[in-house]
């Protein structure tokens, strides 16, 4: 299947209201010129391209190759095992059972490849963080069965009389798909990868770009970030336009109550610590930025950067409706939008296998 066949079918299949923990990047093209356009705008805002400019103001990083044959891999066992899978299929189908004896080789040369760059971070018992060059593997720890304990720890450290409370499910789900990705082994890191279809989609992508091949596997130190503390920014033409909570499916009581300092704190960081240092290196003037707060919002870092374009999650904002705001035409200030209440609900814009999750994890929950 080409990238081309892959993003119609996606938007083929949308619902419209369905989105993964970040918003998926790709809601689906009609012609071969929006897929070229898409693909070099992706490959624009890949970390290799701003990771050296923002690198004290973002997460400590080390590289490690993904060859071409490799990435093919990813492709090819996303299509012959997981495509046409449920989630239950996803979680349960052995992807190694459908390598030939080349297949195998290569995984374990990544596998030993990657694991000695991430003992950078792992070697004296911490752990780290890992994505593509382009993208991370959120929708990956949906498939795995410790997902389900991460959760129900974190649900159960709540009052008894909370835990039906859709808005702390939510948070708690969060928090531990979050925390699911805090890896320690390149296997752990291999298995992900192959069930995810954000992988899939962007190794699709870097494949038929050929003569733009360059990913890499994107070894962070792991830092924990609040699930309430994440934010999307819009850069229109260098200018910080708008800003968006990034999770914004659920309601966080301190976010509403710090939302002027919050959005004092990232306007500033934006034009004193980002902004002159792309300038300089003449980047993109039109993305989309991803913050983090930390430490009580004492540190503020760069997560990352993605294309200025429909394809990538609009957040609170609507691409269709209200683009004259992120193109920063409707006024000099920054729009600031959160989630100013609990969403009745919000469950149903969860994917399909966080909503099976919930479900099936209910017994224990109930009063």
């Amino acid at each position: 299947m080409s990238l081309l066949e892959q993003l119609k079918n996606v938007k083929l299949k949308s619902s419209g209201v369905e989105r993964d923990f970040s918003g998926p990047k790709t809601t689906g093209f009609l012609s071969q010129g929006e897929i070229d356009k898409y693909q070099n705008s992706v490959l624009d805002v890949n970390t290799e391209q701003w990771y050296a400019l923002l690198k004290d103001v973002t997460f400590e990083t080390v590289y490690c190759s993904i060859y071409y044959d490799e990435a093919q891999l990813f492709v090819k066992v996303y299509e012959k095992v997981y495509k046409d899978g449920d989630s239950s299929e996803i979680a349960s189908r052995n992807w190694r059972d459908a390598l030939c004896a080349d297949d195998l080789e290569l995984v374990q040369a990544m596998t030993d490849r990657l694991q000695e760059q991430m003992l950078t971070y792992t070697q004296d018992g911490g752990s780290a963080f890992v994505k593509t060059s382009s993208r991370s593997a959120k929708d990956a720890p949906l498939y795995q069965e410790k997902i389900k304990q991460l959760y129900l720890e974190k649900l159960h450290s709540h009052p008894k009389e909370l835990h039906c409370d859709e808005n702390l499910q939510i948070t708690c789900l969060l928090e531990a798909a979050f925390e699911a990705m805090k890896v320690a082994d390149a296997g752990t890191v291999l298995d992900m990868f192959m069930r995810s279809e954000r992988i899939f989609q962007d190794m699709l992508l870097a494949t038929e770009k050929k003569d733009r091949f360059h990913e890499n596997f994107v070894i962070r130190r792991y830092h924990h970030i609040d699930v309430d503390m994440e934010f999307r920014g819009f850069v229109f033409n260098n200018r910080l336009t708008a800003l968006s909570q990034y999770n914004y499916l659920i309601y966080s009581e301190r976010l509403v109550k710090q939302k002027e300092h919050i959005l004092n704190l990232l306007t500033e960081f934006y034009n004193k610590e980002v902004l002159p240092r792309l300038k300089t290196a003449k980047f993109e003037k039109d993305f989309i930025i991803d913050f983090a707060l930390t430490d009580e919002g004492k540190r503020i870092w760069v997560i990352e950067i993605n294309p200025f374009m429909e394809t990538t999650d609009g957040a609170l904002f609507d691409w269709n409706k209200e683009r004259s705001i992120l193109e920063g035409r409707e006024g000099e200030d920054v729009t600031f939008r959160l989630t100013t209440r609990p969403k009745p609900g919000a469950k149903v814009m969860l994917p399909v296998g966080a909503r099976q999750l919930l479900q099936e994890t209910s017994s224990t929950t109930s009063v």
